[in-house]
Order: structure tokens, then C-alpha cells, then sequence
């Protein structure tokens, strides 16, 4: 899944069992991950759809969320692209899962080697990933396809 969920025997994880697992991972030592994990937008790509103090210029543009500030109500967030460190309320985001017309970075085998290509914003991104449907034949992403596949298996099998 593009936009990270916590998948318990093919089903969304209801809250009770998000707050299992987070007991879990925090009695192994990771407490930050726990934490990250029990806000709403932790660990998560965000849009900015509302201007922080008088930043106008950041409407739009996209994040990660680094950390939830449970005594502020705030998140710590990074701007994809320029690196720069924010702190934001909910107010100010919005998720924007990574799609495959939106990755933010594109990978690509050459030579039988990985390679990362990063861009100056999300615009470039995307035109470079709509410029790829143009001259590579893109294929459009069935929502159905995984489900169809294990359905051609399960018959396979029977």
C-alpha cells in the first residue's frame, strides 16, 4: 500500500489492537516508534493546505511527519526537497499518500544496480513520471489487481 497501514490478518487494525501492538513494541525499547506511530499523521506524508504564521509559500508543498509533540499538539515535520524542519498543528496538514503519478523520488534499474532519482519539487516529479507514460507506454494501475491475482492463485490451487 502506498500510504502505510497496519494490516492484522488482511484487515485494518482496529484501535485496540494498534494499542496492543504499540505496548509491545514499547516494552522491546522502541518508544519512539510507538510514538510515532499513535498520532494520526506519524511517520506519514502530509500536505501543507493552510500557512504557518506567515509562510504562504509553503501552501502546498509536501512533508514527512518526524515526530508528534504531544505537549504542544504539534508536529515535527520535514519539507521533502529543501530538508527544512517545521513544527505545524493538524490544521496546517493534510495526508498525501505517495501514488505512483506522486512518488516524490523515482527508482530505476540500470545495469543491475539501483538508482535514486531525486527532484527540486513535487511538480518536476511529476512531470518527469508523466513524460515516462509517454514515452515508455505507462500502464495504468489496476486497484483490483492484487485482489485478481490471489484469486488466480487460490484457483490454481484448487
Amino acid at each position: 500500500s502506498w500510504g502505510a497501514e497496519l494490516i492484522v490478518n488482511g484487515e485494518p487494525a482496529t484501535k485496540e489492537l494498534k494499542l496492543d501492538f504499540r505496548h509491545r513494541i514499547v516494552t522491546k525499547g522502541h518508544v519512539e516508534i510507538s510514538n510515532l506511530i499513535s498520532s494520526e499523521l506519524g511517520g506519514r506524508r502530509c500536505e501543507i493546505v493552510s500557512p504557518p504564521n506567515t509562510r504562504d509559500d509553503l501552501v502546498g508543498k509536501t512533508c514527512v511527519v518526524e515526530e508528534y509533540i504531544e505537549i504542544s499538539d504539534q508536529y515535527k515535520v520535514r519539507m521533502e526537497f529543501t530538508n527544512e524542519v517545521l513544527l505545524l498543528g493538524i490544521g496546517n496538514l493534510k495526508r498525501r499518500d505517495r501514488t505512483p503519478q506522486d512518488p516524490g523520488y523515482y527508482v530505476e534499474c540500470k545495469n543491475n544496480r539501483l538508482i535514486r532519482r531525486d527532484f527540486k519539487s513535487n511538480e518536476e516529479c511529476r512531470a518527469f513520471i508523466a513524460s515516462l507514460g509517454k514515452d515508455e507506454g505507462l500502464l495504468e494501475v489496476d486497484p483490483d489487481a492484487e485482489a485478481k491475482a490471489e484469486q488466480a492463485a487460490a484457483d490454481l490451487l484448487a
